[in-house]
């Protein structure tokens, strides 16, 4: 039996700053996703990444098309029973009030308790935190943690929400190599227990390393969606980014590169 997607997208169209006589970000854009797969979304700054991830959350305006999550329209979901469904990772976060991170994350764990402050965090939060090296600093104000260590506290709350379709805007800002190595092993468990992920990257590496599926914005006002291998060829890449991209096999993996300009030529092609 085929099970039912977690998000369907159709149609979908953008305007910069959501506004009505806003820059066309992309249109036509339609796509599904399934139980145990992890997309990445791609392309140039100002395509409409972050608004795309917005827009699948359901805080962004949409211009045209439909968005469904478990087969029910985005906008008939009550807001707390739309948190039980999906998780949002904004870019960009604000803290103006001190709070430990073990306090910052049990908020999503806890949420809708708020007169309940539980004193020992529960196992999964224990694991969540041992997975995203963030045990050390259960104690720690968020307000004086590094920019990397603010954004895995920012992942490790939007895990801790318990929602199967995590969201996540560009959560590999601000990370070293270590840290990405766990955050892609804390992604792909996610997708393993049956959830799945689409995250904004700008690294074509990681996104390679990281996706079954991809989106690419190419800054024109078109998108195109699909399997990895499908998206992510040097000729679309190229084409979105402006500038001639290769990959090349590194042992088992696929790694990509801004050719020289001379190979250019003849690889630039339209994305639809």
């Amino acid at each position: 039996m085929t099970l039912a997607p977690l998000l369907e997208v159709r149609n979908l169209a953008l305007n910069a700053g959501a506004l009505r006589d806003g820059r066309l970000l992309f249109e036509d854009l339609s796509f599904e996703v399934g139980a145990g797969e992890c997309w990445v979304v791609l392309g140039p700054n100002g395509a409409g990444k972050s608004s795309l991830l917005a827009a699948l959350a359901g805080v962004f305006t949409r211009a045209a098309g439909s968005v469904e999550i478990d087969g029910q329209a985005l906008e008939r979901w009550p807001s707390s029973s739309l948190a039980d469904r999906r998780a949002w990772c904004p870019q960009f976060w604000s803290d103006p009030f001190p709070a430990t991170v073990l306090e910052t994350v049990q908020l999503a764990r806890h949420r809708g308790g708020w007169s309940v402050r539980p004193t020992e965090p529960d196992a999964h939060v224990i694991a969540t935190l041992d997975r995203l090296d963030l045990a050390a600093l259960t104690d720690a104000d968020v307000r004086t943690l590094s920019g990397g260590e603010r954004q895995r506290v920012a992942i490790a709350t939007a895990m801790l929400q318990g929602a199967p379709l995590l969201l996540l805007d560009e959560p590999a800002s601000h990370l070293d190599l270590q840290h990405q190595r766990l955050l892609q092993d804390a992604l792909r468990i996610q997708a393993e227990r049956g959830g799945a992920v689409i995250a904004s990257v700008h690294d074509l590496n990681l996104g390679w390393d990281l996706a079954s599926h991809a989106v690419l914005l190419d800054g024109r006002g078109h998108a195109f969606a699909g399997e990895r291998e499908m998206v992510m060829t040097p000729e679309r890449l190229g084409f979105a980014f402006g500038v001639p991209v290769q990959r090349i096999a590194v042992g088992s993996r696929q790694r990509f590169f801004s050719a020289p300009a001379e190979a250019a030529s003849g690889s630039a092609r339209a994305l639809r």
